[in-house]
């Protein structure tokens, strides 16, 4: 018993050939028309047909609007400088600033390495000066006071002035304790207590007012 041989599709498109001759083999069967995207997502023919129009198409661009005009008067400062030593041909009407544009201050590479030089040395030079202040600070602190002594003295009377100012407060308060333990052991108190505080209060202000006189 033979070999039972299925057809298999062909996928290469047919040789071309002259008009009016036949193929020699038998005619490759037809293949079905591929699901178009659409109909594969399920996607319907109105959002197909809004998938397949131009996005832009509504859009309206004021081609004024597109235009960019370059500003080839700036110069650098490099060039302003070598117009104003001589070095080169003088300026002309194209060279010169436009009163619209801002003229851009572009500095040459060598001055931006000397510029940069320069806020390195400032940042050294502070960190020196910070350290050697440090250092000063630390000497001082371990130095041994010796020498003349007299500036220290001149200035230790003010500081006993303070101290005598601070203790008078205190001083004052105990001798308003005192005389109030003295009006309560007064026999006038024991008779007329109110009447005792109002005289002893009218004594107080006015040796209090015969004081600031």
């Amino acid at each position: 018993m033979g070999k039972v041989r299925g057809l298999r599709a062909r996928v290469h498109q047919a040789a071309v050939r002259p008009a009016g001759q036949a193929a020699s083999g038998p005619a490759p069967p037809t293949r079905e028309a591929a699901p178009t995207p659409a109909a594969a997502r399920g996607v319907g023919a109105k959002e197909w047909a809004f998938m397949n129009t131009d996005v832009f198409a509504g859009t309206k661009i004021d081609p004024s609007a597109l235009v960019q005009k370059l500003d080839p008067d700036t110069r650098s400062v490099a060039s302003v400088r070598r117009g104003e030593n001589g070095s080169s041909a003088p300026l002309t009407p194209m060279c010169s600033l436009s009163s619209g544009a801002e003229a851009r201050a572009v500095l040459p590479k060598k001055e931006k390495l000397k510029l940069r030089r320069e806020r390195w040395l400032q940042k050294i030079e502070t960190i020196k000066l910070a350290e050697q202040k440090r250092k000063a600070e630390q000497r001082r602190r371990a130095t041994v006071v010796v020498g003349d002594l007299q500036p220290l003295r001149d200035a230790l009377p003010e500081l006993l002035e303070l101290e005598a100012g601070g203790r008078q407060p205190r001083a004052r308060g105990e001798e308003e304790r005192a005389r109030f333990r003295e009006l309560l052991a007064s026999p006038a108190y024991r008779a007329s207590p109110l009447l005792a505080i109002g005289q002893q209060l009218a004594q107080q202000m006015q040796l209090d007012g015969g004081s600031q006189l």
